[in-house]
């Protein structure tokens, strides 16, 4: 049941589709009206159309005509397809659109609304006689000579028995066949995922076209302008789902600006910059010289091991028997007091950008640099 209702509103899920049907129907209704009214206007419209097409060289509808009365089994075909396929396809690719493609059935769905509304402005503006109800012409009503063969009247196109009166005889330009066709072979074209269903898509305009010249339904223009108004209607609807897209993404109010530039992120348990700098005090330029540097009297560190070590087997073995402790080394914590040499330049001092590092803790003398000197001047290990 969820399925049936829309959870936002609560309303059903079709209903918007069940209220464009209403308005259809009853914009069709008064566009019958007035044309049954204007008869003569409609007689006018057909004969200049069929004038022009003649002065352009595509009045191609008289020879179609002809050529499929004489073809009595392609001429029941086509009668069936006049009356069948234009009221089946079209809403079966709204349900396959909505059932298969729902991101782009709103807008499909908008472009056909919009197309026949255009269209019904059209009936109602220029009605226009077909060519089976032209006066002065040879052209054979196809649907009313095979009106025995099915379902249809003999009075009116494509109408069922007893339902004549709901169709609007003089409704030929545009052609509404012709941009509904139009219609679901672009979608089968565009969505279609089998090679079979394109060509689908691209043969269904084009027998449609072909069934409504030939059954002296419409006028080679009357495909024009509907394919036009199909068009037309494509590209509005277009534009205007293309400046909603681009509202949603922009909320109401605010106004893009530059982006901020973000502090890059720090290891965990580290201090900012700015802490760092006021606990540890002022730069090395009040300090004095850092030690190890040239205008430094402390030396930079102790000995490394290894030099303990040559220092005290140079000291044994040069050194006297008779004071033994001569030899050794002098303790690390006890560092020389002994000045760098000058070398007759001051150097600025550095500026430390990161904190100082305290030194390394004093490794463990080695134990082989403190010996006796035994009395025969060996040395005891």
């Amino acid at each position: 049941m969820r399925r049936l209702r829309n959870q936002a509103t609560g309303l059903p899920v079709w209903w918007v589709e069940l209220l464009m049907l209403a308005v259809l129907y009853y914009s069709y209704t008064g566009t019958r009206s007035v044309a049954d009214a204007s008869v003569g206007e409609a007689m006018r419209m057909g004969h200049d159309l069929l004038r022009f097409e003649t002065f352009l060289h595509v009045d191609i509808e008289l020879s179609l005509n002809r050529w499929l009365q004489s073809v009595p089994a392609v001429a029941v075909v086509c009668c069936y397809y006049y009356a069948t396929l234009h009221f089946v396809v079209t809403p079966g690719m709204l349900v396959w659109t909505h059932r298969r493609h729902i991101r782009h059935y709103a807008q499909a769905r908008w472009t056909l609304v919009v197309t026949t509304l255009i269209c019904l402005v059209g009936f109602f503006l220029f009605p226009t006689a077909p060519p089976r109800l032209l006066t002065g012409t040879s052209y054979t009503d196809t649907m009313s000579h095979f009106a025995g063969w099915g379902w249809w009247t003999g009075t009116a196109s494509a109408a069922p028995n007893g339902l004549e009166s709901i169709t609007n005889q003089y409704a030929a330009l545009p052609s509404l066949h012709c941009a509904w066709s139009l219609w679901c072979g672009f979608l089968l074209v565009r969505f279609g995922r089998r090679p079979v269903t394109r060509i689908l898509g691209v043969l269904y305009p084009a027998a449609t076209c072909f069934v409504v010249m030939s059954t002296a339904n419409h006028y080679l223009l009357d495909a024009v302008a509907g394919w036009t108004v199909l068009g037309v209607a494509a590209g509005s609807v277009a534009l205007v789902f293309a400046w909603r897209r681009r509202v949603r993404a922009t909320p109401a109010g605010v106004v893009p600006g530059p982006v901020p530039q973000r502090e890059p992120a720090r290891p965990v348990g580290s201090a900012s910059p700015a802490a760092i700098a006021n606990v540890d005090g002022p730069g090395p330029s009040t300090a004095g010289p850092a030690p190890g540097s040239p205008g430094s009297s402390e030396p930079s560190g102790p000995p490394e091991p290894s030099e303990w070590s040559e220092a005290s087997e140079a000291s044994g073995s040069s050194g006297s028997a008779a004071d033994p402790t001569a030899a050794r080394p002098e303790s690390p914590a006890e560092p020389s007091s002994q000045a760098a040499p000058a070398t007759g330049r001051e150097e600025a001092p550095i500026a430390a950008a990161v904190p100082s590092v305290p030194a390394p803790t004093t490794p463990e003398l080695s134990r082989r640099s403190e010996h006796v000197v035994r009395p025969d001047g060996a040395r005891a290990v």
